[in-house]
């Protein structure tokens, strides 16, 4: 009896170590399956079953180190505060502090950000929707990042004006277009400046049949991709050259903390209007808190506030950012029950 106990321990253990042979040779020295099955002399179906079998007892373990890792108790912590439907929070790398980051660092998170966005993008536009789209590098990056795929009778609908020049984030029609492009869906594009002069040259365009039909298209949509935008010079309205320090400092003085294709909020997410809507052409926030999937999209912590506002204005109900971001989020959350003043909702989500 200890002999047979022996002897099949001994086949067991030359049975395993013939698994990690085998898995050896494929997984580390890159041989073929053909390869390994001739040097042993089995049939290749033996040594797909090999490496199935090796991976089934633990022998290998496949590990992905995928660089679009989420947080997801940050993730799960802003959605317990704030009015959201859904939340994605791209995690730091390790060696990465929420502080500032260098250029290097930054320009890997915009990209990893575009990423992650597209791919959540993707998955909520279903064939025959139609899709409202914004500006912005972050929004840019997520419409040329290569992950969204083409859908049956997709519209896209440019929901603010465009700027012209050679800065393709800042300018609604060309972002739009990549975005059609992307998806394979017809274009309405919003054929007037972002800003006019006053409200009578606003007024006599909104006349127009083809820019009506572009916002009336606007109130049906079913996603929005929007940026995020705060109240300093990085904005797309100031570097378009329709905003000067003066105007960014009066903005801020009204209690503006950001603004969503021209519609300026407070923290509380109350509006804020200023005469500057009066000028300018795009969706309202009547008309896009219609739409159902509201993506808004930002990072670093200069995005906090305005992340807050935006969510409590019911302009955005899912967010898709970095940690550092998130984290400066709940911070000010923080900050505010601490004071005794919890913000509030103007929306259902």
């Amino acid at each position: 009896m200890i002999e047979r106990v022996t002897t099949l321990d001994r086949e067991a253990i030359e049975d395993a170590l013939q698994l990690a042979d085998v898995a050896q040779q494929y997984y580390l020295s890159d041989l073929t399956q053909e390869q390994i099955a001739r040097r042993l002399g089995v049939s290749r179906s033996n040594v797909s079953r090999m490496l199935k079998e090796a991976r089934g007892r633990g022998i290998v373990e496949i590990r992905i180190h995928h660089p679009l890792q989420t947080a997801p108790a940050v993730q799960q912590a802003l959605m317990g505060a704030l009015p959201l439907q859904d939340c994605r929070v791209l995690a730091l790398p390790d060696d990465v502090s929420t502080g500032q980051q260098d250029s290097d660092s930054a320009s890997s998170t915009v990209l990893q950000l575009g990423a992650l966005a597209a791919r959540y993008l993707d998955e909520r536009i279903l064939d025959g929707a139609i899709v409202g789209v914004g500006w912005g590098s972050t929004v840019y990056h997520v419409v040329t990042s290569g992950y969204l795929h083409r859908k049956h009778d997709v519209a896209v609908v440019q929901l603010m004006g465009s700027v012209g020049g050679a800065t393709p984030d800042i300018d609604g029609g060309q972002v739009a277009s990549r975005l059609g492009r992307a998806l394979g869906g017809q274009v309405f594009y919003l054929q007037a400046p972002m800003v006019v002069t006053d409200a009578s040259v606003r007024a006599g365009l909104m006349r127009d049949p083809h820019i009506r039909k572009t916002l009336e298209m606007s109130r049906s949509a079913d996603v929005l991709l929007v940026s995020v935008g705060a109240v300093t010079q990085a904005s797309g309205i100031y570097r378009a050259g329709y905003l000067n320090d003066m105007d960014l400092e009066y903005i801020r003085g009204q209690g503006a903390v950001g603004d969503i294709c021209g519609v300026y909020f407070r923290q509380d997410g109350s509006p804020c209007s200023l005469e500057l809507e009066e000028r300018t052409i795009a969706a309202s926030g009547e008309i896009m808190r219609r739409a159902p999937h509201r993506i808004g999209v930002g990072w670093g912590v200069s995005k906090a506030l305005p992340s807050v506002g935006a969510i409590r204005a019911g302009l955005v109900n899912a967010l898709v950012t970095d940690e550092s971001c998130a984290r400066a989020m709940l911070e000010v959350l923080d900050e505010e029950r601490a004071a005794g003043d919890f913000g509030g909702s103007n929306s259902d989500v």
